[in-house]
């Protein structure tokens, strides 16, 4: 471009330089003459005026099948996130089970909490959380201690923290939720085994959104049944359905997890964002549960 001050016009500015030369380079691939110039502390990509329609039509068709191409999914775990989320699952499970093993401040954390149907449809909703930090004695809380951190390690580092541990509690809510409404009014029911099983539905379904070939696609929904199969279809006081219905919903956050990604519409802020609101309701929810119990 002979002097790309005179009669041109800017078709895209940027920070980035990297951004602008890869635009400047689809241009100059199809014989549109260009530059990148700095700007008001940017930089700007600019064309000849007579060339603006067709170079804007070129940048439009690129930006089409750039978006069209899905992202190649990354299996690499993120060990810091996986982590995090781990560490979060491990003390928030240990700190409730001290609370309720000591009545501490003189409180029935388990009446207050546990999964009653009954209450559920009459309006408190929050038992559907609570529930998912207590448990019966040492046995069960170790089960779904141990389970709970691999899992939400996988979960985290696949997914980031703020995504595991959001559906680790949404999906697990709302498995309880279903449960509730589908078992008798005096069906009652603790633990965090419904958002364990949750965990192993994002992590299937997830991937199986995630992975492009026919060959192994099918491999992660198939191994998180058989998870399912193994771990929570037997046991003397074992609530099945909720583990089939936290499975179930794992699976449906886990493909809205994919869809969202795979569509470029999480950002990292968002992660985070979402990580500290499920914090927030976890908080929200047992505020409730106390205040109503008196």
């Amino acid at each position: 471009m002979e002097d790309p001050r005179s009669e041109t016009v800017p078709l895209y500015g940027s920070r980035s330089k990297k951004r602008c030369m890869e635009f400047a380079l689809v241009l100059d691939a199809v014989g549109i003459r260009c530059a990148v110039l700095p700007r008001d502390g940017k930089f700007a990509l600019v064309v000849h005026e007579r060339d603006a329609d067709r170079a804007r039509e070129q940048l439009r068709l690129y930006g089409h099948e750039h978006r069209a191409v899905p992202p190649r999914f990354d299996a690499r775990l993120r060990v810091h996130d996986g982590l995090v989320s781990a560490c979060l699952y491990g003390v928030t499970i240990l700190l409730f089970d001290i609370l309720q093993g000591n009545q501490a401040f003189a409180l029935d954390w388990l009446g207050a909490g546990m999964s009653h149907a009954g209450l559920i449809r009459e309006g408190e909703w929050w038992r559907a959380v609570t529930s998912l930090a207590l448990h019966t004695d040492t046995l069960h809380l170790a089960g779904n201690l141990v389970f709970g951190l691999v899992f939400g390690f996988l979960a985290g580092g696949l997914l980031g923290w703020g995504l595991a541990w959001s559906g680790m509690l949404l999906a697990g809510a709302l498995g309880n939720a279903v449960n509730a409404f589908v078992q008798a009014p005096d069906h009652m029911s603790i633990g965090a085994s419904t958002a364990v099983f949750a965990t192993v539905g994002i992590l299937a379904a997830y991937t199986w959104k995630r992975r492009r070939t026919l060959i192994n696609r099918w491999v992660p929904l198939g191994g998180g049944v058989a998870l399912l199969a193994f771990l929570g279809m037997s046991g003397e006081r074992t609530d099945i359905f909720a583990h089939v219905t936290g499975f179930g919903s794992g699976c449906l956050f886990g493909l809205v997890f994919g869809v969202l990604e795979t569509r470029a519409l999480l950002a990292p802020w968002h992660r985070h964002a979402l990580g500290l609101a499920a914090v927030l309701l976890f908080a929200v929810a047992w505020t409730l549960a106390l205040v109503a119990r008196g």
